[in-house]
């Protein structure tokens, strides 16, 4: 009986997912994030999208993703855009969180 392919993951030209990710997805941001008197930095890269780090907060926060909205100038960032596509949005920018009722 087969055992199936012998995949050879240690090829030095077949890059990991981190190693991709920190070659395409830029520069590094962190973010400070604020939820009433709750304040945490998070650190990303400008390429990530913003449903990405609304995953991280839900962590953070031990809550669901969809239990809260991102607001960055009086707006809501949309999960689809990238961290770069904000206007404005850059290194130590502060993001409130505002939780749905």
């Amino acid at each position: 009986m087969s055992k199936g392919f012998n995949l050879n993951l240690k090829n030095s030209n077949v890059m990991t997912f981190e190693q991709e990710n920190d070659l395409f997805a830029g520069q590094s941001i962190k973010l400070n994030f604020k939820l009433g008197d709750k304040q945490f930095d998070l650190e990303f890269k400008v390429g990530q999208d913003v449903e990405w780090a609304k995953k991280c907060v839900a962590e953070k926060l031990d809550c669901g993703r969809n239990e809260f909205d991102l607001i960055y100038e009086e707006k809501v960032m949309p999960e689809f855009f990238s961290l770069n596509d904000i206007p404005n949005l850059k290194d130590q920018s502060s993001v409130q969180i505002r939780m749905k009722m």
